[in-house]
């Protein structure tokens, strides 16, 4: 599975949840329209991956079992498979700026 497959999955997606991790989430019962994180996939190390208690968000139990099979499936592809690269968007911005500067990347 790739990260784009991931994105169209129909699950809230944070790509960027961590430095080292990307989240499925779930909307949160509390009514402020807040998410919380269902399942956690590690975007450095391969095969790690960690559902999380869903008891506390809107996702059915059915809805939180796809989600850790989805991360499951993610978390077997190998990284140089997954599709783009995980860059923050400072290190984009930094690379530009640079580029823009020096006249060359």
């Amino acid at each position: 599975m790739t990260y784009e497959e991931l994105k169209h999955s129909g699950f809230i997606i944070s790509m960027h949840y961590s430095n080292r991790e990307l989240a499925i989430l779930g909307q949160t019962r509390d009514g402020l329209g807040g998410d919380e994180p269902i399942v956690l996939v590690s975007k450095v190390n391969p095969y790690d991956y960690h559902p999380v208690d869903f008891r506390d968000t809107t996702i059915e139990l059915e809805d939180w079992q796809e989600a850790v099979k989805l991360a499951h499936e993610l978390a077997m592809t190998p990284l140089d498979q997954r599709g783009e690269k995980m860059e923050p968007d400072w290190i984009k911005h930094a690379k530009w700026w640079f580029h823009s500067v020096l006249g060359r990347a």
